[in-house]
C-alpha cells in the first residue's frame, strides 16, 4: 500500500482545502494561513537543525502562543488536515535537494482592481517564524549574508514593516522583491547543506531544537472583527486574499 506522504505535491483543491481548515476550524484564532504555513516548513526545512513536527506542529495552529489546538471533526478529518501539511512539507524537502530550480514560494495575491499583486507578507512572517524557532542555529545566515533575508524580514518583521512605511515602494519594486524569494530560499538551503555535510564528515549531527518563538501581541486575530470597522471578521474582510502559484 502506497504511503500517503509519498503522493506528490498537494494539488490546488488540496492547497485549498487545507487553507479552509486553518482559516476556519473551531478552536483556532491565531492559526497560519496556507501562505504563512509554506513559509514556516521552507524555514523549517532550511534550518541547520532538526525541529521535529512535535514542536513545529503547535505553532501551526497558533501561531502566536502555540497553545491552541483545532477542534477537528473526527478522527479522518484529523488524519487528512495532518497528511495535508506533512505531503507539503515532505514536497518543500525533496525539491530543494533534487529539482531547486522548480521551487516556488507559495504565495497570495490581492486582486488590486484586475491587476493583481503578490501579498509576501504572510509568507515571509511564517518564514521568520521558523528562523525564530532556531534563532540561534540561523546566527551563521543571518550575520554571515544579512543581504540574504533583506527582503523576508522587511516583511516579515515589526522593524520590517517600520522601514517599510518609509520605503514607498513601487508595485514594480515590489514585485521584484517578491520574484527574489525563490533565489533567497535556494541560496540559503545550498549554504546549509555545505554546512550539515561538513557537520556530518567532522563526525557531527544535527541538533534537535526546542524553543518558543517570538511572539507578536499586536497582531489582529483572523477571527476577530476587522480593524477597518466593516464588521466583519479579520480573515473575511482585510485579511482574505486569493492563492497565486
Amino acid at each position: 500500500m502506497k504511503n500517503p506522504l509519498d503522493q506528490g505535491p498537494l494539488s490546488d483543491a488540496e492547497v485549498e482545502e487545507l487553507d479552509n481548515f486553518l482559516l476556519d476550524a473551531e478552536g483556532i484564532d491565531e492559526s497560519m494561513d496556507v501562505s504563512s504555513l509554506d513559509g514556516f516548513l521552507t524555514a523549517i526545512v532550511c534550518g541547520p537543525n532538526l525541529i521535529m513536527p512535535s514542536e513545529w506542529l503547535r505553532w501551526v495552529w497558533d501561531m502566536e502562543r502555540g497553545e491552541d489546538d483545532p477542534e477537528f471533526e473526527n478522527e479522518p478529518q484529523a488524519q487528512r488536515i495532518l497528511e495535508l501539511v506533512m505531503r507539503h512539507m515532505n514536497d518543500i524537502a525533496r525539491t530543494l535537494p533534487e529539482t531547486p530550480e522548480h521551487y516556488e514560494p507559495l504565495l497570495m495575491e490581492s486582486p488590486n482592481d484586475g491587476d493583481p499583486v503578490p501579498v509576501i507578507d504572510k509568507w515571509c512572517c511564517g518564514f521568520m517564524k521558523g528562523v525564530a524557532l532556531d534563532s540561534q542555529g540561523w546566527l551563521s545566515v543571518v550575520a554571515g549574508h544579512p543581504d540574504w533575508l533583506s527582503t523576508i524580514m522587511l516583511y516579515g518583521t515589526e522593524a520590517g514593516w517600520d522601514a517599510l512605511k518609509t520605503k514607498d515602494l513601487s508595485l514594480d519594486e515590489h514585485r521584484a522583491l517578491a520574484d527574489g524569494l525563490g533565489d533567497t530560499v535556494r541560496k540559503v538551503h545550498t549554504l546549509v547543506l555545505e554546512q550539515r555535510k561538513k557537520a556530518l564528515a567532522e563526525g557531527r549531527s544535527p541538533g534537535i531544537v526546542r524553543r518558543e518563538p517570538i511572539r507578536n501581541p499586536e497582531k489582529v486575530g483572523r477571527n476577530a472583527p476587522c480593524p477597518c470597522g466593516s464588521g466583519k471578521k479579520h480573515k473575511h474582510c482585510h485579511g482574505k486574499s486569493s492563492h497565486l502559484h
